[in-house]
């Protein structure tokens, strides 16, 4: 399933990681959907679920499962240096104020309150020691944010009309932030039917109530390619740990 719920803050850890970084991480695929310069200037990397949260809890979203509910913006930024620099440390002024409007832009068009904007720290910083993004107070930022979505710039005090701003997409088309939002919610959305079925997980009747995943899986197992099994197999599989063994899932799935 994916459905945005809200945005996770990070910090890449460097001033230099780039877009195609981000897009085509060696270990994780697609590691956010946007990626933000030094200098103010979002990049999309991608649509549909990245995997950028990992393992962790924070109120409202299920254990674990952040990046299924959530959109990721990893910032080009060395997040101050160190936990417990004051806030906004070693961020410029043009990367912050970019990063709280491209939230804003993001949440009101899905109708979701400046509180569903957190700090990767929040999330995950008990499970994974996270503490991106770094040097930035998180109750501030969403300060700042709630200032915006109700008209207020944070760092200049006049009206901000931040789904109206502009910048260049993954392709190099300049694109408003508003349409870029617009149209990753649709698109992640037809990803998620295609995969689940109209009703997300529910299957497809030409599949037989199977997911593409799923049948995938019969068709797999049924041509003997090795590693193929159809979920009853699976659990099958799985049942050992129920005995005290570890089991995993094939393929190595998280």
């Amino acid at each position: 399933m994916w459905c945005s719920e809200g945005v996770v803050c990070h910090h890449t850890g460097s001033f230099g990681e780039s877009a195609r970084g981000i897009a085509e991480h060696p270990e994780l695929g697609l590691a956010s959907q946007l990626h933000l310069s030094p200098q103010g200037v979002y990049t999309i990397c991608g649509v549909g679920i990245a995997w950028h949260a990992g393992e962790g809890e924070y109120p409202g979203l299920p254990d674990n499962a952040a990046n299924q509910y959530t959109i990721g913006i990893e910032a080009a930024n060395g997040g101050g240096g160190s936990p417990g620099k004051p806030h906004r440390f070693g961020w410029p002024d043009a990367q912050y104020d970019a990063y709280v409007r491209g939230v804003a832009a993001i949440l009101r068009p899905l109708g979701q309150p400046a509180s569903h904007a957190i700090g990767h720290k929040e999330w995950a910083g008990a499970a994974q020691g996270k503490w991106d993004p770094g040097a930035i107070d998180m109750n501030i930022f969403r300060a700042d944010v709630a200032r915006v979505m109700g008209g207020v710039n944070p760092t200049e005090g006049d009206s901000a009309m931040a789904l109206e701003e502009t910048f260049k997409n993954y392709k190099g088309d300049t694109v408003t932030l508003g349409t870029a939002v617009r149209y990753m919610d649709q698109y992640v959305n037809e990803i998620r039917e295609q995969l689940g079925g109209p009703t997300p997980f529910k299957g497809w009747a030409q599949l037989g109530g199977r997911t593409v995943v799923d049948a995938l899986a019969v068709i797999g197992e049924k041509l003997g390619i090795e590693g193929f099994v159809t979920p009853q197999h699976a659990t099958v599989i799985a049942t050992p740990a129920a005995a005290g063994g570890e089991a995993h899932a094939p393929g190595g799935a998280q």
